[in-house]
């Protein structure tokens, strides 16, 4: 039986000590208050490739924050307000498992995000083919 590599819990995100981070974003450069917040050179770079339209659905941003820290921008809706492309976040996570595999990266934190009925499954389908944890938090 495969191992489930997906946990849920509540709590603050960003709070938990993981040493990488994933997160949906748009192509038109929209994202989480939160993480602009926190690294603004990181916001900054997102929209630079968002406005030369380097960045498309199910593409991904990685970066890397001063002290050490990952963090996964998830090309996942073409503009805010609009529902989680699955097909792209199938390739946009992907992509991050891939890397935190190369990086040995043991396990990511996700923000839930989007219909977790319809988000949640394809999340748990695209882990199934990593070693790498990915722990899903609620607010």
């Amino acid at each position: 039986m495969p191992v489930d590599l997906v946990d849920i819990r509540a709590g603050d995100l960003f709070a938990q000590g993981f040493p990488a981070l994933a997160h949906g974003v748009t192509c038109v450069g929209v994202m989480d208050h939160g993480f602009r917040v926190r690294w603004p050179a990181m916001y900054d770079r997102y929209r630079a490739r968002c406005r030369a339209g380097m960045l498309r659905l199910g593409g991904l941003m990685s970066w890397k924050a001063p002290d050490g820290l990952i963090v996964y921008n998830l090309v996942v809706a073409q503009r805010a307000g609009t529902p989680p492309d699955l097909t792209a976040l199938r390739s946009a996570l992907a992509a991050a498992l891939d890397d935190a595999e190369r990086r040995e990266i043991r396990s990511i934190g996700l923000p839930q995000f989007g219909d977790w009925d319809v988000v949640g499954p394809v999340v748990r389908e695209v882990a199934a083919g990593s070693s790498v944890r990915i722990v899903v938090m609620r607010s």
